[in-house]
């Protein structure tokens, strides 16, 4: 015979829990109709809607309704707009569109969000690069600020994998034997000094020779860099590896290759032209 509760006089489950017993009471009928409705009308859309998938397909249902092709409608329309929306930066010259504030003050904020999506992750949201990447906002550039060089790079890359992509390579004057470790020494002190670092002035006098015999050809004589094969300026305060004493004798001896894919059929031309536009008015060279 069950237990019973001596107060409500209701039969107990014999379940118990820190003195609680349970009552052996009934599914309230609202929640009894609810579930069996809910049951009729899920094998109502089994029935009538596509539901089960199968090896190769799924089922279709009786209606033979699908959202397809209001999905299509609703991308083309969304590529309608995008070209609409896209207009502006297909048409004119980039130099007089990175001149126009009002196409700025407009476009500026969204397309930071197409700069976070594909090119923050290297260049960081603030454009300065982390360590052994480039320094976006400041006023130099590896091969020029011109509006139609930085499109050129965006679009093809450095070291990618594409036909026209840029190439530039730090050699490995230490590891390869160009030069000893000494002479690797003295070149690193030269070069600390182009930027007003500490450095050992008699090895920097030496050093200066070295340099010039195997480093001026690609960063000049003065070292402030060179365009055409993306030379860096070594005199500013931009480092893309590092501009202490260890980074750049490691960069002497060991040599860099940095790499930078090629955004060309990854975006779309508009969109590289809004990303060029993006880092001509957010760098030290912005127009004015």
């Amino acid at each position: 015979m069950k237990e019973k509760d001596p107060v409500s006089g209701t039969d107990l489950t014999g379940h118990e829990w820190d003195g609680i017993k349970e009552l052996d009471t009934p599914v309230p009928w609202a929640a009894r109709w609810a579930l069996w409705i809910s049951i009729f009308v899920a094998a109502l859309y089994w029935v009538f809607y596509p539901s089960f998938p199968s090896v190769r397909d799924y089922a279709k249902g009786m209606l033979g309704y699908s959202s397809r092709a209001e999905v299509m409608t609703a991308l083309l329309q969304a590529d309608a707009d995008r070209e609409v929306a896209f207009a502006p930066f297909a048409l004119g010259d980039i130099e007089e569109l990175a001149a126009d504030p009002a196409l700025e003050a407009r476009y500026s904020a969204s397309i930071s969000k197409l700069y976070a999506d594909n090119c923050a992750a290297c260049h960081r949201n603030d454009l300065k690069g982390q360590v052994g990447f480039p320094n976006l906002a400041d006023g130099h550039w590896l091969w020029s600020g011109s509006p139609e060089e930085i499109e050129a790079t965006i679009l093809y890359g450095i070291n990618a994998q594409h036909d026209d992509t840029r190439i530039a390579q730090m050699l490995a004057f230490g590891a390869d034997g160009m030069i000893d470790k000494q002479q690797v020494k003295e070149v690193t002190e030269f070069v600390l000094s182009l930027s007003g670092r500490q450095h050992d002035a008699t090895l920097a006098e030496n050093g200066r020779l070295v340099f010039e015999e195997n480093c001026a050809a690609c960063h000049g004589d003065d070292g402030r860099g060179g365009y055409e094969i993306g030379a860096p300026d070594l005199g500013d305060e931009s480092w893309i590896y590092g501009g202490d004493r260890d980074a750049i004798y490691h960069s002497i001896y060991f040599g860099r290759q940095g790499v930078m894919p090629a955004w060309d059929g990854r975006l779309s031309d508009a969109q590289i032209r809004m990303l060029t536009l993006y880092l001509l008015w957010n760098s030290e060279d912005a127009p004015s």
